[in-house]
Order: structure tokens, then C-alpha cells, then sequence
């Protein structure tokens, strides 16, 4: 089993009267890529803040490596931080941005030398050193502000929505390179967004955070999976969301038809929400489907067709690679495994 590295006791912020953080309790552990997801205002930034040190506490209590960090500053944790706006210093240049902490810790510049160098191969800025800030695109800004953070070998990596400033293209490509950087440095990495493509591309655990309150901590497939509720269900990619009734014996009723499913965990004739995924429905011939419905719409999106299908007085999605005409009648059928059962919320 992973070794623990930070633990998180009930963990509580307010300003003034707003409650941001509320009595969060979380473990995170060595060498793994944590993401805190969660939509704006939601407190996954005022827990990295407060991770960091530059956030006081207002409740409970943060732990690293068994000891307690309340009262530790910012400067003297183990820990560094990339900022959504990078916060690189425009007046030195790409070298001297990362060498800056080195230099604080008065380190002699052999080893600076040695350090940045490392650094800028490991972001792939080698011969980059002498340029200046203004001259660097966003990208590049990007991988100077995570060269400056590793260059110090911290044991946490913190990054606060590190590619929303990034274009569509190169968000993507950095995804993956922060994540292959994380394996090669060997350290835990907590990353916060709002992005859930991000969450599921990069995250070894997902913690899904709404309100100030923790939703579902998980893999990427859990929580894509096995959404404990409608806001998780509806927060972590689309999600036609049912109403049903549990019919006992892994049985569950809607649209007026019983589909088998492989949830249990129900009392026979209690009211659940059924979520499907849209890619889980395939599009059958009338005769071959539980569910019939008409298509409202049809969008193409690349490497599929999504269609808006009205079915018993319900909108569902649907993605297929087939391409049905608006007006059509369809049917849907769905695999036993890709129905989910939640508690009504």
C-alpha cells in the first residue's frame, strides 16, 4: 500500500461569515497525481493555499509526514507551487527565473548550474536559459514556472489551474507531459481544476469537490463510472440521468420496461436514479430496442454523431457512428453493465 504523506483532519476556512472549506478530511500519499476537481468557488483552491501556507487555517489540521503543519510558514514547507498566472519575475531571464530559490538557499553555482540545467532538459527548454521572459509564448512561460518549482526538489508539487490559460491544443499537450514529468520526478503532484478532461487524463485519484465539501474520492474510472450522486453524475462528462424503480433481484424499471443491471444495493421498489452514459446506448432498429425514441437533433462531432433522442417525454444524448435523419424513430438497447443505479438525491 502507498505511504501516506499528507493527511488532512477536518479541515475547515471561512471568511467572515462564508463558510469556503468545510471540515474536509483527506489522506493523500507518496509519488501519486491527485486532482481536485470542482466548479468555481467550490474550495479547491483555498485547500492548495492552505497546503502552501498561504492560507491560514480558521479549523482542523494538516499533516506532513506525521507532523503537524499549522504552524510551519510557507517558506520552510517541502512543498512549491506553480500558479495559474505563473508569477515569473519579468526582469530576469528564463535561467536566472529558475536558479532564483537556489540562490536564496545561497547554493554554490556549480550546483545551480548543474540544477537549472536538469530542470530546463526536463521541461525541454535546453538553450533557452538567456531568453527573457516577454520573449516566451504561454507554453514556454508554462515550463519555466515548472522548472522553477522542481528545480527545488520539493516533495509536493502544487499547481493551481496551471493550463487554463493555455490554448485548446497545447492544454492537451502539456496534460501530457506534466504527467509523464510527474512519473519521471517520482513525487506527488496536487492539481487543481475546474477541467474534467484534465481530471480524468492526468489523475492516478480524482476528488470531487462541491460547496466546500468533498462529493466522491475515486480512480478516474470510479467516479467516471460509478458517480455517487446527480452532481457528480452531471460534473464528470454527460450523463442521462432516470428515474426508476429498484425491482429487486438486480432488476430496475424505466420507460416503462425492466432492464437487467448490476447494482444490488437497493430496497426492493425504492425510487433510484439511473444514469447511462451517452456513448453506452446503441442505436438498434425499432424492433430491437427496449427504449424507442424520436431524434430531435443531430450534431456531428468528429468521431461520432451526437443525437438528441425524445424518448417517453425525456431528452436523452446519445453518441453513435451511425447517422439516423431528424424525425426518425429509433430504438436503444443498453448493456446491463453500462447501467448505473444512485441514491435519489
Amino acid at each position: 500500500m502507498a505511504e501516506k504523506l499528507i493527511e488532512l483532519k477536518n479541515l475547515t476556512k471561512r471568511f467572515d461569515d462564508n463558510l469556503v472549506v468545510d471540515r474536509i478530511s483527506l489522506d493523500i500519499y507518496k509519488n501519486q497525481f491527485i486532482t481536485l476537481l470542482g466548479p468555481s468557488g467550490c474550495g479547491k483552491t483555498t485547500i492548495l493555499r492552505m497546503i502552501a501556507g498561504f492560507e491560514e487555517i480558521t479549523d482542523g489540521q494538516i499533516y506532513f509526514e506525521g507532523k503537524d503543519l499549522t504552524k510551519i510558514p510557507a517558506n520552510e514547507r517541502e512543498i512549491n507551487t506553480v500558479f495559474q498566472n505563473y508569477a515569473l519575475f519579468p526582469h530576469l531571464n528564463v535561467y536566472e527565473n529558475i536558479a532564483f530559490g537556489l540562490r536564496l538557499k545561497k547554493l554554490d553555482q556549480s550546483e545551480i548550474s548543474d540544477r537549472v540545467a536538469r530542470s530546463l532538459s526536463m521541461v525541454k527548454l535546453i538553450g533557452y536559459g538567456k531568453r527573457s521572459i516577454e520573449a516566451l509564448s504561454g507554453g514556454q512561460q508554462q515550463r519555466v514556472a515548472l522548472a522553477r518549482a522542481i528545480v527545488n526538489r520539493p516533495k509536493v508539487l502544487l499547481l493551481d489551474e496551471p493550463l487554463s490559460a493555455l490554448d485548446l491544443k497545447l492544454r492537451q499537450d502539456m496534460q501530457y507531459e506534466i504527467k509523464d514529468m510527474q512519473h519521471q520526478l517520482g513525487i506527488t503532484f496536487i492539481f487543481v481544476t475546474h477541467d474534467q478532461e484534465e481530471a480524468l487524463t492526468m489523475s492516478d485519484r480524482i476528488v470531487v469537490l462541491n460547496e466546500g465539501k468533498i462529493l466522491q474520492t475515486g480512480s478516474p474510472e470510479d467516479v467516471y463510472n460509478e458517480p455517487v450522486n446527480r452532481f457528480v453524475a452531471s460534473f464528470i462528462g454527460e450523463s442521462n440521468i432516470i428515474p426508476g424503480i429498484y425491482c429487486g433481484n438486480r432488476v430496475v424499471e424505466f420507460f416503462k420496461a425492466r432492464f437487467d443491471c448490476v447494482d444490488d444495493h437497493f430496497e426492493t421498489g425504492e425510487k433510484v436514479d439511473v444514469v447511462i452514459r451517452p456513448e453506452d446506448f446503441e442505436v438498434v432498429v425499432v424492433q430491437e430496442g427496449k427504449i424507442t425514441g424520436k431524434v430531435a437533433d443531430i450534431v456531428f462531432k468528429g468521431v461520432h454523431y451526437e443525437l438528441c433522442v425524445m424518448a417517453n417525454g425525456q431528452e436523452l444524448i446519445v453518441h453513435t457512428l451511425k447517422s439516423p435523419n431528424i424525425g426518425d424513430i429509433i430504438g436503444l438497447k443498453v448493456d446491463k453493465f453500462e447501467i448505473h443505479l444512485m441514491k435519489v438525491s
